[in-house]
């Protein structure tokens, strides 16, 4: 397994050891974030994906793979062709390689596994396709190796899909427009990409075969953001004028553009700062609370777009099905998030 401290790794981890199917090695790169998958009796082991040695040490007597691990270009891509090189030679039996439903770009209506892999130039679907190019490179060289392309997964520990959203749904105003979230969300709750994992590892598929995985519904995205408020028991949501929402979203993404380029040139004087300076705290906590919730003009394009990613191919190759309604996801989400402390004023 690499990326187990990551959402999705952390899960199958857990799975996997809970479920008692085979002994784990969970692979994560920094020691300072396995917390969650260090709690549990596996064998856990500093892996650098894009090192040789590091790849070479953590294959050994490894069977089966699950590759989740995903990071700028260098990982995603570099990483991904260095890993599967170990494992061509460690004479690995399966490798299962999560990859996104974002390799298919911004499509519209019905999208199988047939629709082209599409560049858009934002790095992570592009660094996407090219990682899958390498999965087919090492498929023809005759590694046994299954690609799966999840939609948007949400849960307990997701960050962009249930965290974030979480953030925004408490601070009001709502700035998403009903008129703007139309779109379809393709929720797919983690335990059922944990499932569609599980199958891809036994089932007999063609190398370099690939999966799309969906939930069981198609929700729009307001459906989703409704949901997911009235389970974590906040008032009624109610939404902003599209005009104003996106009026809002353009005044602040100078502020966004702004506080990306002060961290990556300045962060070790930001952060002096924060904790020297009781002004400072406030202007950095309020410039956050700002940019949390508000969304970027960018995201109105997928609130928007109605497209859904078929998952007949998985259910007939795989015998895999989607188990977890949209209702039963955000109810488990909201249990955890109110767990962690990130619910707040709920009723």
């Amino acid at each position: 397994m690499t990326g187990a401290s990551g959402f999705i790794g952390g899960r199958i981890v857990e799975v996997l050891h809970a479920s008692a199917i085979a002994p784990v090695r969970a692979g994560v790169r920094r020691w300072t974030a396995a917390a969650r998958v260090g709690r549990l009796p596996v064998d856990l082991v500093r892996c650098d994906i894009t090192n040789p040695a590091d790849v070479a040490s953590t294959l050994a007597g490894v069977s089966h793979i699950v590759h989740c691990a995903v990071g700028d270009r260098g990982v995603t891509v570099d990483g991904t062709r260095t890993l599967l090189a170990g494992a061509l030679k460690a004479g690995v039996q399966r490798v299962v390689h999560i990859s996104t439903a974002d390799v298919y770009g911004m499509p519209e209506g019905a999208v199988d596994e047939s629709h082209p892999l599409t560049y858009t130039g934002r790095p992570y679907g592009d660094s996407k396709i090219d990682a899958e190019n390498v999965c087919q490179e090492f498929a023809r060289r005759g590694l046994p190796i299954t690609i799966l392309r999840p939609t948007l997964v949400h849960g307990p520990f997701s960050v962009t899909w249930t965290v974030e959203f979480a953030q925004r749904l408490q601070a009001r105003p709502w700035l998403i427009a009903e008129d703007d979230a139309q779109g379809m969300c393709n929720l797919l709750y983690v335990d059922d990409l944990v499932g569609a994992v599980l199958r891809a590892l036994e089932a007999p598929t063609l190398p370099g075969e690939a999966f799309n995985v969906n939930g069981p519904e198609r929700p729009t995205w307001n459906q989703y953001f409704h949901a997911l408020n009235d389970a974590m028991g906040l008032p009624p949501l109610v939404a902003q004028p599209a005009a104003r929402a996106r009026l809002t979203a353009l005044a602040v993404q100078p502020v966004r553009r702004s506080a990306k380029i002060m961290l990556k040139h300045f962060q070790p004087q930001i952060m002096a700062a924060y904790q020297r300076y009781d002004w400072a705290k406030v202007v950095m906590k309020r410039a956050e609370g700002i940019i949390r919730k508000t969304p970027s003009p960018s995201e109105f394009p997928m609130y928007r777009r109605r497209a859904s990613y078929s998952t007949q191919k998985a259910e007939q190759v795989l015998g895999w099905r989607p188990q977890v309604a949209m209702s039963n996801g955000v109810r488990l989400a909201a249990d955890w998030l109110r767990h962690q402390g990130l619910v707040t004023g709920a009723s």
